[in-house]
């Protein structure tokens, strides 16, 4: 962690009114058991922090300011050093939890002084404090009393969201922030110390803190009376020093007719955290991102050239040394030292291999005969024009029964007549021939009964 220097301002008065009922606490060091500070004097901040209170007492008379001075009290005594333990300091949930407890504390201490005693009945107190404390401030509030940060980069902002009955009409919209200024009932407050509707409920909040920043709690006799870009206005021109700062604030605001108790907490980071934009972030967001493609693509690259290098070597060493085979003469004869019958017809061939083939180790009868083609019978024309002429035979002997002789091939045969019978439709013949080829015309001549002599 970057050291953090820090210089811190103070001042509470009546003011616009006759008695003050605000209080305010500031110690530049809660490691010290001893409280205090000193106006403008620079110091580093230490590892328990530094703590700033404003309280705004309410109720008439004695009242308020009793209230204001119990809250202080309350919240003084549980920041001894001693009370900050490693185990309130372990994390931000805890600070806040801490802060808050804190806070409904110095309100059950309000509540029970106040139930006890029937002149302080009624009697109240808002409350805002922030903790400086690592990089970090931890601002928690109740009622109106505000917080705010100023930097030369960002300007001025609220860290404090005010419990007021003109805030919440702001923040429904009905009511702009120009005129909640001017409002009638711009002072009903919605949750104080001492409240007797019940446990406070306080909001606490965590940001960043950087150099330059200047933290300022006031009460409402500040803020009440400048408006915000006036506060703005004049911090602007008074962060040389915070003695001079909380001067200007005070006549400012003693000028524009104040009306009610002042208090100013003023706390300025010197040196710490640079604040940087977020414009200003992107870009060194997206540089760092362009940076980091640009660190990727040289691996890839080189690997690419690792994988390329490699592969080159690989194959010069592969060719400078692979085995190289021996030349290898082929065993040849010339056709005349070999038999005639085991010559292969290729006309083109000079020399014939007389390497013997390996001899299968497959018994011969599990061998595959070479499939033969079925051979065709071509019929000539010649023996389809007999077949007819058998066929129209064979019809003229069952026509007109008439002794005919057939010749068949080089013998001749004759036929008994056969009577014509009872004319029947036409049919095909039992034996005419179906077959195109010489046999089977053969076979169905001889089918005929031949009639003997």
């Amino acid at each position: 962690m970057k050291d953090i220097r820090l210089r811190f301002a103070a001042r509470c008065e009546a003011a616009g009114r006759n008695q003050n009922e605000d209080n305010y606490l500031l110690d530049d060091d809660l490691s010290n058991p001893e409280w205090g500070f000193q106006s403008d004097k620079e110091i580093n901040l230490s590892d328990k922090g530094s703590l700033l209170v404003v309280c705004d007492g309410m109720g008439g008379m004695n009242a308020g300011e009793v209230a204001s001075s119990i809250a202080v009290d309350v919240i003084k005594d549980n920041f001894q050093t001693s009370r900050l333990t490693d185990q309130v300091l372990k994390n931000e949930n805890s600070i806040c939890q801490y802060i808050r407890s804190v806070i409904q504390k110095a309100d059950e201490a309000v509540k029970t002084v106040s139930n006890a005693d029937e002149t302080k009945a009624g009697m109240g107190s808002t409350v805002v404090m922030a903790w400086l404390l690592g990089e970090k401030v931890y601002v928690g509030w109740c009622g109106d009393s505000r917080a705010y940060r100023y930097n030369p980069q960002t300007g001025l902002e609220r860290l404090s969201h005010d419990h007021s009955f003109v805030q919440e009409l702001v923040d429904k919209g009905e009511l702009t922030e120009e005129l909640a200024f001017d409002h009638p009932n711009n002072n009903i407050i919605t949750r104080s110390l001492g409240d007797p509707r019940g446990l406070v409920q306080p909001d606490v909040k965590v940001f960043d803190i950087h150099q330059d920043d200047i933290i300022l709690l006031c009460s409402d006799g500040l803020c009440g009376c400048l408006r915000d870009r006036e506060i703005f206005s004049i911090i602007e021109n008074n962060t040389h020093s915070m003695l001079a700062l909380r001067d200007a604030l005070w006549k400012a605001d003693e000028a524009a007719g104040w009306h009610d108790n002042v208090t100013t907490v003023l706390a300025q980071i010197t040196a710490g955290p640079i604040l940087v934009k977020n414009d200003e972030k992107q870009s060194i967001s997206k540089t760092a991102e362009l940076r980091q493609k640009n660190a990727n693509l040289k691996i890839v690259i080189g690997l690419l050239f690792g994988l390329l290098l490699g592969l080159f070597v690989g194959i010069a060493m592969f060719m400078l040394f692979r085995p190289h085979p021996e030349p290898q003469h082929a065993n040849t004869e010339t056709t005349d030292s070999i038999p005639s019958d085991t010559l292969r017809a290729d006309s083109t061939a000079t020399t014939i291999s007389t390497t013997p083939k390996p001899a299968t180790t497959e018994p011969a009868a599990r061998r595959k005969a070479p499939k033969k083609e079925p051979e065709q019978t071509v019929v000539p024309s010649i023996q389809k024009e007999q077949t007819a002429q058998t066929e129209d035979t064979i019809k003229n002997i069952k026509g007109k029964g008439e002794l005919t002789k057939i010749v068949k091939g080089d013998s001749t045969q004759e036929l008994t007549p056969i009577k014509p019978a009872k004319e029947e439709p036409a049919g095909p013949l039992e034996n005419e021939p179906v077959s195109s080829t010489n046999e089977e015309a053969d076979t169905t001549q001889t089918n005929l009964t031949p009639i003997k002599k």
